[in-house]
């Protein structure tokens, strides 16, 4: 059988990415976002390497439970969500441990950063993913990288039924997501200290 060679706007799709690939943009993409910058401040040592534990390890949790990466071919864009059942108690409290031992001096803001997200995520909602990430490199911006994320994000909700559930975390952010018609529920997510992040939904 012969498989095309994806287009710098045809997304890789897949349930097993390169993850050293995934983690290496997501930790690109967010290392001044307002939200990243609050759990895994700039000033801490090594930051990179707990940006890098992060993200891999949340990634990994997506994966494990029916998740899914969109990914340009050389990975400058990805796109992460969920799969549409929650994970267990026990996954979760087993990723909250594994995030706090590997964020170091972070772990503490890390482990409360997602177990705020978790509480706020509204329990009646259609069937749905969660979009945890969506992520492109600064310097790819013009070479579709953007557009294959907005593919991506039209494809599971057309193609698939799914709704698609996210936090934006900064105003900019959101309004890029309403553009691609997301609507925001509910009201802002505050960190504790921190800014706040948005959630929003696009139902099927």
């Amino acid at each position: 059988m012969t498989i095309a060679q994806p287009s710098s706007t045809d997304p890789i799709v897949t349930s097993d990415p390169d993850l050293e690939a995934v983690v290496a943009t997501l930790s690109c993409a967010f290392a001044d976002d307002p939200v990243i910058k609050w759990a895994i401040p700039e000033d801490v040592p090594e930051r990179a390497r707990y940006l890098d534990a992060f993200f891999d390890i949340t990634t990994r949790q997506l994966l494990d439970n029916g998740g899914a990466v969109a990914a340009t071919a050389s990975y400058d864009g990805v796109l992460v969500w969920s799969g549409t059942e929650a994970s267990s108690e026990e996954d979760d409290i087993a990723v909250l441990a594994e995030l706090e031992q590997a964020c170091g001096p972070c772990g503490p803001k890390v482990s409360t950063l997602m177990q705020t997200l978790d509480a706020h995520h509204p329990s009646d909602l259609p069937l749905h993913v969660h979009a945890l990430y969506a992520a492109i490199r600064p310097e790819t911006r013009g070479t579709g990288a953007r557009e294959m994320l907005i593919g991506a994000f039209r494809e599971l909700r057309v193609t698939h039924g799914f709704g698609v559930y996210a936090e934006a975390s900064s105003l900019r952010s959101l309004r890029l997501w309403e553009r691609l018609g997301s609507k925001r529920i509910g009201g802002e997510i505050a960190l504790p200290g921190g800014p706040s992040l948005y959630p929003i939904f696009r139902s099927a």
